[in-house]
């Protein structure tokens, strides 16, 4: 089975605070909440803290999770239905997907691309680069993932990889007004009627230091990680139901320990008369 989860945090405590700055932190304490993992990579989490006073976190698991010690770590204390966990169960959305199926969704993701061109590695790559070019590692010659850090890339690359995750993109008209704070989708050689209705409504990047382990976990060092990231927003069209439950199962690009990957859906807001 799976489990989509919706958690509201309290951001006063001391405890959501700590998971609120830390992807690391966050990682950690959503692994606490299931006692089994079969894969632990499977384990997805989207942090929504739109408003800072009523951020939720949302978690894909694949075994049943107990959020009891999580909520007394970072939750609400209060006895009521809104400020406590909700849990569902993901097969009955699933079953319910269909070829040509409208739904809104919410993505945070990572865009990445692969690349041997030097000058764009951040200082830590190039650092990493370096070593290995003294020791004389042929792993120098790999390929390097860098982040996509203007609106158009990160846009273009959510849109290439649609028809891959199973939807495409509803189109809209493309003097439609851009919400307020979001970035409308810009092509180089728009559509002279309609463009994807895709927005990026949030950017970030986090840098944290990570521990390394070896095969018996015990500690050998760290390192610096840093991540772009990207909330996407729009409504799309379902192309290939099986491609898109795996793409929700699974989740979309890298980074996906910490709170990238994440594709909700809705459905889609009622039509005016």
């Amino acid at each position: 089975m799976t489990y989509l989860s919706r958690i509201p945090l309290a951001p006063l405590r001391t405890g959501a605070r700590k998971l609120l700055g830390s992807p690391q932190a966050m990682h950690a304490a959503v692994l606490g909440a299931v006692a089994y993992h079969p894969d632990p990579g499977r384990t997805l989490w989207r942090l929504d803290a739109d408003n800072p006073h009523r951020p939720y976190l949302y978690v894909l698991t694949h075994p049943q999770p107990d959020w009891t010690a999580f909520v007394e770590q970072a939750g609400w204390a209060v006895d009521h239905a809104n400020a406590k966990p909700a849990v569902a169960a993901y097969k009955p959305l699933l079953a319910r997907l269909q070829e040509g199926q409208q739904y809104t969704f919410r993505l945070t993701a990572s865009p990445v691309m692969s690349t041997k061109r030097t000058e764009l590695l951040n200082p830590t790559q190039t650092a990493r680069q370096e070593a290995k070019r003294r020791n004389n590692d042929p792993s120098q010659r790999r390929s390097y993932r860098v982040a996509h850090r203007t609106t158009h890339a990160q846009l273009a690359w959510l849109t290439s990889r649609a028809h891959k995750h199973g939807f495409e993109p509803l189109p809209i008209p493309n003097t439609a007004d851009p919400a307020p704070g979001i970035f409308p989708f810009t092509d180089t050689e728009p559509s002279p009627e309609r463009i994807p209705d895709i927005r990026i409504t949030r950017q970030n990047k986090h840098v944290f230091t990570k521990n390394l382990t070896d095969q018996t976990g015990a500690r050998t060092g760290t390192t610096k990680v840093s991540i772009d990231t990207a909330t996407y927003e729009g409504s799309l069209r379902v192309t290939d139901p099986i491609a898109l439950a795996r793409a929700l199962i699974t989740g979309i690009g890298p980074s996906k320990a910490y709170g990238c990957g994440l594709l909700t859906l809705a459905p889609p807001p009622p039509q005016n008369p």
